[in-house]
């Protein structure tokens, strides 16, 4: 399966797309991570300044 694979003639533009998914999956990830990041940074600010999130209990 692999040899036809590589032989196969539409190899490049099936492997491109596999990348480019991967790159999209990839990208959206971090994005994702990057901002809880932040968020939680934001959050602890807040708290620090004597701000207190209305769903946390007293």
């Amino acid at each position: 399966m692999i040899e036809a694979l590589f032989g196969a003639k539409y190899f490049g533009f099936i492997a491109g797309a596999y990348g480019v998914v991967i790159l999209a999956l990839v990208l959206l990830t971090m994005s994702i991570w990057l901002t809880s990041r932040r968020r939680r940074a934001q959050l602890a600010k807040l708290e620090e300044a004597g701000l207190r999130r209305a769903s946390k209990a007293a």
